[in-house]
């Protein structure tokens, strides 16, 4: 079963727009810090984050620069081909669940 389950900062202003067949998604960039990094490893890893369906879209919407929440959902890899020649991948969470920590955003548990 795939599902991860990050606490996350969220970076700059979340995205919300719709797909082509209508549905409503938001995107927002979390960072959060890996329990297996180096101690002199101070750079947070950079994550972005997915959100399909109104409820969990608007919420998404709602959320601010700088704000913690525990987010759950499913982890997914893209490969992406560089200008320069080469693979990279890059990780995406699928969102299901958002959970705020302080500011609270219309309900304190989401799910979708």
């Amino acid at each position: 079963m795939n599902n991860c389950t990050l606490v996350i900062k969220v970076i700059g202003v979340p995205e919300y727009q719709y797909a082509s067949n209508g549905n409503p998604v938001a995107h927002c960039i979390g960072a959060f810090y890996s329990p297996y990094s180096k101690p002199e490893e101070t750079t947070p890893s950079i994550i972005k984050c997915i959100a399909w369906g109104e409820r969990l879209a608007t919420v998404v919407n709602r959320l601010e620069n700088g704000q913690e929440c525990i987010v759950t959902g499913r982890l997914n890899m893209n490969t992406i081909e560089r200008p320069e020649g080469f693979k990279e991948k890059k990780a995406e969470l699928v969102l299901e669940r958002i959970y705020s920590l302080g500011k609270q955003i219309a309900d304190p548990e989401i799910v979708f």
